[in-house]
């Protein structure tokens, strides 16, 4: 595929998604001119580094992208170094996307409750209720760690109005 069919597919994609050249700025970093100059075909083809930004940007997997642009024997970045990727397989690709990652998550671990006598006391959680919490929106809401929806960070306004929501929904 040459420069200005990619630049032609990546624009298509963009569009289905309903995303402008301003959104995909900010997600990627990258000018909207030179993005545009991208799916214009005016650029030589994305290095894999542009490729996997632009994959997050649009959401769309960093393979289906290199595959696009015609790399065959890519290499795809990864957090702490390269993983190489044997061609386009259809079966490899779901492998990819459904694979499993351990990685660190701070959470608190500790809780503060009430006695009956009103005395406050601390409690230690059990793994299996910080595992549960890590997956609990109105948990996740009232924890004071930094949560994210697209990239925007959610001040605590946001969140008592995502709060306010999903109470309307779920109650």
């Amino acid at each position: 595929m040459d420069a200005k069919e990619f630049g032609r597919k990546l624009k298509e994609i963009r569009k289905e998604k309903k995303i402008t050249l301003l959104d995909l700025k900010v997600r990627t970093g990258y000018s909207d001119s030179y993005l545009s100059q991208i799916e214009n075909g005016y650029k030589d083809l994305p290095k894999p580094a542009l490729l996997r930004k632009l994959a997050i940007g649009l959401d769309v997997s960093p393979i289906y992208l290199m595959n696009l642009a015609g790399y065959s024997d890519s290499y795809i970045d990864l957090e702490n170094g390269h993983g190489k990727y044997e061609g386009y397989n259809p079966l490899n690709v779901e492998k990819f996307l459904n694979e499993m990652r351990n990685i660190a998550v701070t959470l608190p671990c500790t809780e503060e409750i009430k006695t009956e006598y009103g005395e406050q006391s601390i409690r230690e959680l059990t793994d299996d209720e910080l595992r549960r919490r890590l997956f609990d929106l109105h948990d996740l809401l009232n924890m004071k760690i930094d949560l994210y929806y697209k990239n925007e960070f959610l001040t605590d306004e946001k969140r008592k109005k995502v709060r306010t929501i999903l109470e309307l929904i779920f109650e």
